[in-house]
């Protein structure tokens, strides 16, 4: 009975204030506080969204792992391909070299693939610009560069370029020059477009690949993110492999991301925070607009506890309903982001996405996310109407009815 009679108090207190300025105030906490929620679930969803097209773009086309030395038909290899997390698996070559041409030189890094094993570089194969991973045939020394590279270069599909590849030698390194012909071109929109190149292994000079780089298997996981846990594995069935992840030349990229997104995330939630405190010192005016009429109600036998649910629930329904706007709002906002950016691009003749690998601005909202930024919120705004209803519940009834 007390739960009914306190929500009816909380309803009628929100529709009648003396002061108009506490009524404003209530309306200003409730707008910050969508303000401060929407803004939170766009920047979220924004971060998803770069985060996914970072692990899609170069995930899709570096190994997730790589077991030097073994070939597939080396004892051992059957129960790596059994294993669930392994999707594929393909005899390649990663090395380091240069490449030359018109006194130009840019270093990068080599790819060696059989050209029948095209889907081994999957992210590769669907952002070809020009030719195709299966056009590195074995018989021309084809090379295919990322769009921009070979762009750098000034050249065109069936120019020549140099490949150099240093090779250890008594006394040092010897450099191993091989001419190639460009047979194709990329652009996948990460840094690879720029420092990748990829040929048919057959093709690279010197006898003996394990003197040019890092010659084994390339393993295809159903989850990269379960590269670090596979390799654990895979080293204690096979402890003489050497096994390398992703993690070890891109663990520290996406761990940067990750810090940002949290770092983010949490300067966000301080916004929401302040927008919070507006709601103590509107509930405060509120109690302080009510006192007579809270010590009426004391003195006609109203509980202190059904008082401060009164102005607790009223709390609860102003922070509830301005994080659900909030959240709405900010799904809403976030599925028209790249319409904004150019809207922006338009009027002020620049665009965010000026100088990126994108061309658009990339969206990925999770439920999950939007659980916590309402989970959160509501712990805030919670905490934020307990003071004012703490408040209202000790309110002297001799004190109010004089006030």
């Amino acid at each position: 009975m007390s739960t009914s009679v306190a929500w009816t108090l909380a309803l009628r207190y929100l529709q009648t204030r003396r002061r108009q300025f506490a009524a404003f105030i209530t309306w200003v906490s409730l707008v910050g506080l969508a303000l401060g929620v929407l803004v939170l679930t766009v920047v979220l969803s924004v971060m998803n969204g770069f985060d996914r097209e970072l692990k899609t773009r170069i995930l899709g086309t570096v190994p997730h792992l790589l077991i030097s030395g073994p070939t597939l038909t080396d004892p051992g290899m059957q129960a790596v391909l059994d294993m669930p997390e392994v999707v594929d698996a393909y005899e390649f070559f990663l090395g380091a070299g240069m490449l030359t041409h018109g006194g130009s030189v840019n270093p990068v890094g080599i790819y060696g693939i059989d050209p029948a094993d095209s889907e081994a570089l999957p992210s590769i194969g669907r952002h070809m610009l020009q030719g195709s991973l299966g056009a590195l045939s074995g018989s021309g020394r084809e090379i295919v560069l990322g769009a921009p590279l070979a762009s750098r270069f000034g050249l065109l599909p069936g120019d020549t370029i140099a490949l150099v590849i240093s090779e250890p030698a008594p006394g040092g390194l010897r450099p191993l020059i091989q001419p190639f012909v460009l047979a194709g071109t990329f652009e996948i929109g990460a840094e690879l477009d720029y420092t990748l190149a990829v040929v048919d292994r057959s093709d690279l000079p010197g006898s003996d690949l394990g003197r040019l780089g890092k010659w084994g298997v390339r393993l295809e996981l159903s989850d990269p993110l379960l590269a670090e846990a596979v390799a654990r594995r895979l080293g204690e069935i096979q402890p003489d492999w050497t096994i390398e992840s992703w993690t070890e030349t891109y663990g520290e990229l996406f761990q940067a991301v990750r810090l940002e997104k949290l770092m983010m995330f949490l300067i966000l939630l301080m916004v929401v925070a302040v927008a919070t405190f507006n709601i103590v010192s509107g509930q405060m005016m509120v109690v302080a607009d009510k006192r007579p009429d809270i010590a009426i109600l004391l003195t006609m036998g109203a509980s202190t506890r059904t008082i401060r649910q009164a102005f607790l629930f009223q709390g609860v329904l102003i922070s509830g309903v301005g994080i659900l706007m909030g959240i709405l709002l900010g799904v809403v906002l976030a599925h028209q982001i790249t319409d904004i950016v150019d809207w922006m691009k338009d009027w002020f003749g620049f665009g965010l996405l000026d100088g990126s690998y994108l061309v658009e601005v990339p969206v990925l909202i999770l439920p999950s996310d939007l659980w916590l930024i309402a989970g959160l919120s509501g712990v805030l705004c919670l905490v934020s109407a307990w003071l004012p209803a703490e408040r209202a519940a000790l309110t002297n009834p001799i004190e109010g009815l004089h006030g």
